[in-house]
C-alpha cells in the first residue's frame, strides 16, 4: 500500500476508526478503573546447620539441596491448608497456590517466599503465615523426634514486608496500550473492510472499470438527499459540478445543433434523474434550446420533480391523443419538458416503435441540446434500444453503493450496443472521504440564485426560433410513424 492509498483509506474509512478508538478507549478505561489493584509481600527463611555456618563443601552443598527442596514444598497442598487454617480469611488451597511463589536466591542459601493480595496487609497477612509454617516444616522434617539433632533448620530473615504500592503497570500505561492497539486494530479493519469493499469509492475505480472517463463527481446535498425535489442552489457546491459536466460535455462536440444526450445508470437508485434534471437546467442557463425527455416509462419521475403535469406526454403523441408541441411543458428555468404521458403495459415493445424514432429525429430540428432520461439499462432493455438513437451516453455511478462489476458490465452493454459513452458521473460524493478526491466542497460564489420556477426566465439559443411539428394531433400522429 503506497502512501496515496493509505490517505485514502483515512479519508473514506475515518469514522471506522474513530469509532473502533473511542470504544478501544473505553473498554480500557473501564479495565483500568476497575481492575482489582495486587500487592506484594516479600518473606525470607535462611536455611544453615545447627550451628550458624557450614564447615566443609558437603555441609555447603547440603544445605543448598535442602533450601532447593523447601522452596519446591513451599506449595505442598498439606502445608497450604494449614496457612489457609492460620489466615482469618477464608480462602481455598487453589487460590493460596496461584498467590504463593517460592524460589531460592541465587548464590544462597534463603528461600524467599513471595505472596500478593488485594490488600498490603492481606498480602502481608499471607507471607507471614507461609513463613511460619514453612519454618515449622523444616523443624519437622530436619528433626522428627527430639533425640534426633536436626542436619539444618531454617530461621526467619525478618517480618515479611508491607508494600503500600500495587505491583503491575501503571494505570496510564494501560490507556496506552489499549488506544494503541484500538488504533491499529481499526486502521487493519479500515484497510480490510477497503479491500473486501467492491463498490465504487474513486475517480480511478470508476474509471479503470468502466474504461472512461469520470467526467463530473457530483457532491452529496443533505437537501436534495432528503428530497430530490429541492431547489439546488446555484451558488451550492452541486450546482458548480453540474456546471463542470456541462463544460466537460463540450468537450464532446455539444456545440453543434440536436445532440441527444442519454443519461442512464447501472441500476436503479443512482441519481440519474437527478443528474438528467439538472444538466438539463444548467445546459438551459447557459442559453442553449435544451428539451428533457423522459423516457423512463416504467417508472416516470420527471414531471414530478418539477412539478409539472404528467397525464400527457410521449405516449400521448405516439398515440396521437395530442400533438408533439401540445405535450411539450415549458419550465421557469427556461426548459422545455417532454414526460411520459400514461404509463404503457409494455414499455420495451413501445419504445422499439418506429414512431419513437421519428419523433426523435423530429425535436432534433428543433432543440440545441435534447436530455433524456432512460431506465436503468442492467435490469430492463428499455435503454438498450434508445441508444441508438442518441450521440453519446452518460453512465451514473453511486458512490459507495454502485459495485464495480455491476458499473463495469453497464459499460459493456453499450459499449456492445454501439454506444458513445461520454463518460461516468460519480453521484454523491461525501464532504469528507471520496477516494481520490481530495478537494473540499465549501466554496461558492455568494449570488445567492437558486433554480426556482417563479424566477428565472427562458433564454433562446441564437440559433433560431423553435419550430412546431403540427397543431393537428393526427397529422403529428401519422409523421411520427
Amino acid at each position: 500500500m503506497d502512501l496515496q492509498q493509505f490517505m485514502r483509506v483515512l479519508r473514506v474509512r475515518w469514522k471506522f476508526i474513530v469509532v473502533t478508538l473511542l470504544l478501544g478507549g473505553i473498554l480500557t478505561a473501564a479495565f483500568a478503573l476497575t481492575r482489582t489493584p495486587t500487592y506484594e509481600s516479600t518473606g525470607r527463611i535462611f536455611i544453615v546447620t545447627p550451628n550458624g555456618s557450614p564447615s566443609d563443601a558437603f555441609a555447603t552443598l547440603l544445605v543448598t539441596q535442602r533450601a532447593s527442596s523447601y522452596a519446591d514444598l513451599a506449595k505442598d497442598p498439606t502445608l497450604l491448608q494449614k496457612v489457609a487454617n492460620r489466615l482469618e480469611k477464608p480462602i481455598s488451597t487453589s487460590e493460596l497456590a496461584e498467590r504463593i511463589t517460592a524460589s531460592v536466591v541465587v548464590n544462597t542459601q534463603i528461600v524467599q517466599v513471595t505472596a500478593t493480595g488485594p490488600t498490603p496487609q492481606e498480602a502481608k497477612d499471607v507471607a507471614d503465615a507461609e513463613v511460619e509454617q514453612l519454618l515449622g516444616l523444616v523443624t519437622d522434617l530436619e528433626r522428627p523426634t527430639k533425640n534426633v539433632p536436626a542436619t539444618v533448620v531454617g530461621r526467619s530473615a525478618g517480618d515479611p514486608t508491607l508494600n503500600s504500592s500495587p505491583i503491575g503497570p501503571p494505570t496510564w500505561l494501560y490507556f496506552f496500550i489499549g488506544l494503541l492497539l484500538s488504533g491499529l486494530v481499526g486502521f487493519m479493519g479500515a484497510v480490510l473492510r477497503d479491500r473486501l469493499d467492491l463498490t465504487i469509492k474513486a475517480r480511478s475505480d470508476a474509471e479503470t472499470v468502466a474504461g472512461a472517463p469520470v467526467i463530473s463527481a457530483l457532491p452529496l446535498d443533505s437537501a436534495v438527499a432528503k428530497d430530490r425535489r429541492s431547489n439546488v442552489r446555484s451558488d451550492s457546491p452541486l450546482a458548480e459540478a453540474f456546471r463542470v459536466l456541462r463544460a466537460n460535455l463540450r468537450f464532446a462536440d455539444l456545440d453543434g445543433r440536436g445532440q441527444m444526450i442519454l443519461v442512464t445508470s447501472a441500476l436503479p437508485n443512482e441519481g440519474k434523474t437527478l443528474t438528467a434534471v439538472n444538466l438539463a437546467q444548467s445546459l438551459a442557463a447557459s442559453g442553449q434550446a435544451v428539451l428533457l425527455i423522459d423516457c423512463d416509462l416504467r417508472s416516470p419521475s420527471v414531471a414530478t420533480d418539477l412539478g409539472l403535469e404528467n397525464a400527457v406526454g410521449m405516449l400521448s403523441v405516439l398515440l396521437g391523443h395530442v400533438t408533439l408541441t401540445g405535450a411539450i411543458q415549458g419550465h421557469p428555468s427556461g426548459l422545455d419538458v417532454l414526460p411520459t404521458g400514461p404509463v404503457p403495459p409494455n414499455p420495451s415493445e413501445v419504445l422499439e416503435t418506429e414512431a419513437v424514432g421519428n419523433l426523435l429525429s423530429s425535436v432534433r430540428q428543433t432543440y440545441d441540446v435534447i436530455v433524456i432520461d432512460a431506465p436503468p439499462i442492467l435490469p430492463v432493455a428499455d435503454t438498450s434500444t434508445l441508444i441508438r438513437h442518441v450521440d453519446g451516453v452518460l453512465l451514473l455511478a453511486r458512490f459507495g453503493r454502485t459495485r464495480k462489476e455491476v458499473l463495469r458490465l453497464a459499460a459493456e452493454r453499450i459499449e456492445g450496443l454501439g454506444g458513445r459513452l461520454y463518460g461516468v458521473v460519480l453521484n454523491g460524493i461525501p464532504r469528507r472521504g471520496g477516494g481520490d478526491y481530495g478537494y473540499g466542497y465549501g466554496y461558492g460564489y455568494g449570488y445567492g440564485e437558486t433554480f426556482e420556477r417563479a424566477e428565472l426566465t427562458p433564454k433562446k439559443s441564437s440559433g433560431g426560433t423553435r419550430r412546431r411539428v403540427g397543431d393537428d394531433p393526427q397529422a403529428s400522429h401519422e409523421a411520427l410513424r
